[in-house]
């Protein structure tokens, strides 16, 4: 699957759009971009299976400005999303998460 962006320029805590793989998949990477130089920043990546109900695969929490990179997780989804947890300091900071999955 091609990645897909699940958050874009979000600036507060915030549910992204989720992605329905159309099928089990178990190897999900999140590359998340910060800008503004926030404090902090954490990012979970969330999977499902039904769409409904959603668990945490990975957390990525940032302090300052950059991007980080989950390693392939190994959980077996349908349904993927990133959601902002928390978002403090910096100047206008906003976040962006990509996910692909495999």
């Amino acid at each position: 699957m091609l990645p897909f962006t699940s958050l874009s320029e979000a600036t507060a805590a915030a549910t992204g759009e989720a992605k329905d793989l159309e099928a089990i998949k178990g190897r999900h990477t999140m590359i998340v971009t910060v800008t503004g130089a926030p404090t902090s920043a954490t990012v979970l990546l969330e999977g499902s299976h039904d769409g409904v109900r959603w668990a945490v695969l990975d957390e990525l929490s940032e302090q300052g400005q950059g991007g980080l990179v989950t390693p392939a997780t190994a959980h077996l989804v349908r349904y993927v999303r990133a959601r902002l947890q928390t978002l403090s300091g910096g100047s206008d900071p906003t976040v962006t998460a990509t996910i692909a999955s495999d």
